[in-house]
């Protein structure tokens, strides 16, 4: 069950839902340590964990500058994650049959418009989990 008020998520019921975990983590985080906190969320409000897939953000191969400083920005304005990332999620959504795909990031309304587009699953953040 959902309220939307304003057009924003405001309530997200997850309670018998199969969930994927996914979002953008800085390589520098343990994501073991990182995704406990977020499994224990999810489980203790109903929600049945089916897969996790997260992109890392680490060493830059590029020769430009600021690798560090970037390391909270999104990848993609558009997805948050990248095109790649996003086609592994679709894929791995329909192979496993999930209901809902869980974001550890904070998302814009476009971002969460264009994931759930994309790959065609129901995509909330962690924060709106609280609402």
């Amino acid at each position: 069950m959902k309220l939307l008020i304003n057009g924003m998520v405001r309530m997200q019921q997850i309670n018998g839902k199969r969930v994927i975990i996914s979002g953008l983590v800085s390589s520098k985080l343990n994501l073991e340590d990182h995704l406990i906190p977020i499994r224990d969320k999810i489980i203790n409000q109903g929600g049945l964990i089916v897969g996790e897939l997260v992109q890392r953000r680490g060493v830059s191969r590029s020769k430009k500058p600021g690798g560090s400083k970037m390391f909270d920005l999104p990848l993609s304005s558009r997805t948050y994650i990248s095109t790649g990332k996003v086609e592994e999620l679709k894929k791995l959504a329909k192979d496993i049959n999930a209901d809902i795909v869980v974001f550890i990031n904070s998302l814009n309304n476009s971002q969460i418009q264009n994931i759930e587009t994309l790959i065609k699953t129901k995509v909330v953040t962690l924060n709106n989990l609280d609402k």
